[in-house]
């Protein structure tokens, strides 16, 4: 977890420069996706054996790309914080694997869980924005 709250300040310094320096498309968030899409196709050609320094190089990319994003994204008031994403998938993935017993009903369990995700989200969106 301390090379994680690193690299977030890193990327915290990254965002201040980008602004210093008022660059418009690194402050883009659909332009960074697209650089993530192009780390992740870089990562798909790593995919091979006695590769493991350039495939996590690879691999370190795309997660430097998704935090860049949503720090950005948090400051242009899109999201919450770094911690709120991770404690919402945290959550999310919890509902949907605990129930799991390795049969073949898992996969309507997990059709079931993740409908009422759904209807979950569409309230909260209602009432965050009600408020």
């Amino acid at each position: 977890m301390q090379n994680l709250k690193r690299t977030i300040e890193l990327v915290s310094k990254k965002c201040d420069l980008d602004i210093t320096r008022e660059e418009k498309d690194l402050m883009n968030p659909y332009w960074l996706l697209d650089a993530i899409v192009q780390e992740a196709q870089e990562v798909k050609e790593e995919i091979k054996p006695n590769n493991r320094p350039y495939l996590e190089d690879e691999l370190g990319d795309i997660l430097w790309g998704w935090i860049l994003l949503v720090e950005k994204l948090k400051r242009q008031g899109f999201v919450g914080t770094h911690e709120d994403i991770f404690r919402r998938m945290l959550k999310k993935y919890q509902e949907r694997i605990e129930p799991l017993d390795g049969t073949m009903k898992d996969y309507d369990t997990w059709k079931e869980v993740k409908k009422r995700q759904k209807q979950n989200l569409e309230d909260e969106k209602i009432s965050f924005y009600r408020a």
